[in-house]
This record gives structure tokens, C-alpha cells and sequence, in this order.
């Protein structure tokens, strides 16, 4: 319930800013500008951690506090390049790599072990490329954009197996049956996804070049996915091999920020700095 009062004042302010005339440039009492000019970079990221130690901080019990989401999860670095002190190209990439294991120990009369793995892999490469315009008054400022995005990977985790054992030695040790299926689960999965998505938010520079602020998109695209499971038999004198194709999903995902896909994310609050 905090983090939507949060978010929607901040956004509250971002309506106010867009109101107000465009400041593009001004100076704190060093002499140093404070807002992005031409020229400048930034480098955008997830300020929820930080919103997370802070709220944990002042808890009277001592109690986590709950994060804010965010637009950058799952790694996806955000860079900006400004070519006016109004308006920036942005660039959107994440390499997302996830992969646990789970073991599992069985032993027969003769105290032969049996190890069966349990492999769950997720894959994502993200790439945005997108545009951004701003306008505000002083060290406020909105910010409104759009941008296009790719997704290559599992939208979802994959499972697939390996074994201490083949399967004729795992029927020969009593650890498996003839003629019944083992399965080395996944043996091949394919995901793709394309979309555009529009945004609006709030910036507030805090300091020269480094702001904090929130944003929040509406993105529609498409997303498909594919995938294969390998089972072995033994039938007594031969091991068999089957191949069967799994559920192969498409569509298009329709998303107001609110779910966990490229094309939405969740509303997001986010430090910026500009060099």
C-alpha cells in the first residue's frame, strides 16, 4: 500500500512538471549543471534495494520492509545518451542466466547408489532500444517515451535430468523397470518474443546529474514458445529413444505493467546518473 502511495504521488508530481514551462538548464551555487545537457550518458538502475535497507532501517521492530519492483529486474541494464538537453536515446540489455540442481540418492540390496539430478535452467537475453523526451520545471522533471523490445530465452524454466547410470545399468541394478519410461526431461526449448512499450514518469535531480525517480509503461507484443522431451525404454535387449514435443504456446500479451514480461515489468522506481 506504501509503495502505490509512492508511486502515485510521484507520479502526481510528474503531472505537474509536464504543466509547467521547460527548464533545460541550471546551476547550483558551485556552478556545477545540474541537469542532463547533450552529450551526457547515463546509466539507469533498480533503487528498490535501496528502498528496501531504508525501510528495514526505520521499522520499529526491525522487520524487512517490502521492496519496491521494478522495470529492472532480472538484470536488464538500462543506458541513456542524450542528444539534446530534451530528449535521449535509450538502450535496454540483459543476460539472464539461472540453473539449479537437485539431487536425489538410492540404494539397492547391494548398496549400489543411485543419483538422479533434477536440472532447472532459465535463459533470457533481453535487448530495448527506445526513445525518451522530457520536459519541467527546475530539478523536476517528466519524462515520456517509447521503445522496442526482443526476448530470446525461456520465458519459463526448463527441467531435464541426468543419471549416475544407463539406463540398462539402472534395470540391471533394480533401480528402474523394463519397458517403463525414464525421462530426461527437457531435451530442447525455444522462446521468442517481440513489442513495443510507452512510458511516463517522474525524475527529480537530488543532486548535479544524479536523480531519482518513477516510471510506469503499457506495452503490447508477441511472445511463442516451443519445446521437447526426450524418454528412454529398455525393452530387455535394446534402449529406445522417444521424442515427444511439448506444448507449443503463442500469443499476444497485452500488459499494463502489472506482470513479469518484457513488455510490461512492473512500475518502477529508479536512480539515474548522468556523466
Amino acid at each position: 500500500m506504501k509503495k502505490k502511495i509512492l508511486f502515485v504521488t510521484a507520479l502526481f508530481a510528474g503531472s505537474l512538471a509536464f504543466a509547467q514551462g521547460t527548464t533545460t538548464s541550471m546551476k547550483n551555487k558551485k556552478g556545477l549543471e545540474v541537469l542532463p545537457q547533450a552529450g551526457d550518458w547515463a546509466i539507469q538502475m533498480n533503487a528498490a534495494p535501496m528502498l528496501t535497507y531504508l525501510g528495514s532501517a526505520f521499522s520499529n521492530a526491525g522487520a524487512v520492509s517490502p521492496g519496491a519492483s521494478s522495470t529492472f529486474s532480472n538484470s536488464v541494464f538500462v543506458g541513456k545518451k542524450f542528444i539534446s538537453a530534451t530528449e535521449a536515446y535509450r538502450v535496454k540489455v540483459g543476460v539472464n542466466f539461472q540453473r539449479n540442481s537437485v539431487e536425489a540418492t538410492a540404494y539397492n540390496a547391494n548398496r549400489t547408489e543411485y543419483v538422479s539430478t533434477t536440472n532447472t535452467n532459465t535463459t533470457s537475453i533481453v535487448l530495448g532500444l527506445g526513445k525518451e523526451w522530457r520536459r519541467g520545471h527546475n530539478r523536476l522533471q517528466g519524462v515520456y517515451g517509447a521503445e522496442a523490445l526482443l526476448q530470446i530465452g525461456s520465458f519459463t524454466p526448463t527441467v531435464n535430468m541426468d543419471y549416475n547410470m544407463d539406463l540398462k545399468m539402472a534395470v540391471d541394478s533394480g533401480f528402474e523397470a523394463a519397458g517403463v519410461a525414464r525421462t530426461n526431461g527437457v531435451s530442447k526449448s525455444g522462446a521468442f518474443g517481440f513489442g513495443v512499450r510507452g512510458f511516463v514518469g517522474v525524475e527529480y535531480f537530488v543532486l548535479p546529474k544524479l536523480s531519482i525517480g518513477a516510471e510506469y509503461g503499457w506495452g503490447i507484443g508477441y511472445m511463442t514458445s516451443s519445446g521437447e522431451q526426450e524418454d528412454l525404454v529398455y525393452n530387455g535387449t535394446d534402449v529406445l529413444t522417444f521424442t515427444s514435443k511439448g506444448n507449443k504456446e503463442s500469443g499476444i500479451v497485452v500488459n499494463n505493467d502489472n506482470g513479469g514480461t518484457i513488455f510490461g515489468g512492473t512500475a518502477s522506481f529508479n536512480v539515474t546518473f548522468h556523466f
